[in-house]
């Protein structure tokens, strides 16, 4: 495909995949080469986001998610000169808003940016309790970030997507079709 055609095809994969995610109609996204730049972008603009409206003097340094979390968060962190804050996992291995809420309470949430939860670790396919993670993000206002660059596209297999519910409460998603989408690179 050339020009605008290329064009209109990208904004239709986008779309299927933010309709497939559950974001509001209005929402965007843009294509990278991989997950690991997926979730850099992803939290650049969450820190962007949060610098931006923080209260005069809070500097939002952290970014919240557990150790079953890709390594490319950390390594976003490290890049990015943020401080990786681990979370508990629960019996399951899965982040959740009870084990959030004590990490944040402890550490002083105006210091987080962005928490990020799993939608299908790599390793084991965990994927976090969003919903409980989403509502916490919203109650103290940090964006809430969901890695489904291995397992989101699980969310179409009616057994098992109500194990997604919470994922239309995320500010930003990753997906690599080439993974269960078959979607060739």
């Amino acid at each position: 495909l050339e020009g605008s055609g290329a064009v209109y095809a990208e904004n239709q994969a986008l779309r299927w995949i933010a309709d497939l995610v559950g974001m509001p109609t209005g929402a965007g996204g843009v294509f990278t080469p991989g997950g690991t730049i997926g979730n850099l972008s992803a939290l650049v603009t969450a820190r962007h986001t949060a610098r931006a409206s923080a209260k005069p003097g809070d500097r939002p340094y952290r970014v919240a998610a557990t150790a079953g979390a890709h390594s490319s968060i950390a390594s976003a962190c490290d890049v990015m000169d943020a401080q990786f804050v681990g979370v508990p996992a629960d019996d399951a291995w899965r982040l959740t808003g009870e084990n959030l809420r004590a990490v944040l309470e402890e550490n002083g949430p105006e210091s987080f940016f962005a928490v990020v939860a799993s939608c299908g670790t790599t390793n084991f396919g965990v994927i976090d309790d969003l919903a409980s993670v989403a509502e916490v993000c919203r109650e103290y206002g940090i964006w809430f970030h969901v890695d489904g660059a291995y397992g989101l596209p699980g969310r179409l297999d009616d057994r098992v997507a109500p194990l997604y519910e919470g994922l239309e409460l995320a500010d930003s998603v990753i997906v690599d079709p080439h993974k269960w989408l078959g979607a060739a690179v």
